[in-house]
């Protein structure tokens, strides 16, 4: 299993990382907030055959989902192993969900 890369400050404080590309390509980058203690951006970049995806998503900030529209909150990420789990707050019911970080251009 390959690991995260995440790239240190000179106090040895995380700054950035990318995990290994997934399967359908897809590459996932991340960035720490400054205390270095919470993942607060992820990166997504979707190769496609005429132009690759390359979306930015934000603790704290609303999205909406591809398929249904509706909107959700991003409520923040987790590390695990070789993957980041997002946390989401749907508007409509109130309920939290957690999916792949990575599928986050497709949710």
């Amino acid at each position: 299993m390959l690991k995260p890369y995440v790239q240190l400050d000179d106090d040895g404080r995380p700054l950035k990382g990318t995990l290994p590309q997934t399967e359908d390509g897809r590459v996932v980058e991340f960035y720490y907030d400054k205390a270095g203690e919470n993942i607060t951006v992820v990166l997504i970049t979707k190769p496609s055959l005429d132009a690759s995806r390359k979306r930015a998503f934000t603790t704290e900030k609303t999205f909406k989902t591809v398929s249904t529209l509706e909107d959700f909150l991003l409520l923040g990420y987790e590390l695990d192993g070789d993957k980041i789990y997002a946390t989401l707050e749907m508007f409509d019911d109130q309920s939290i969900r957690r999916i792949d970080a990575s599928r986050l251009l497709d949710y």
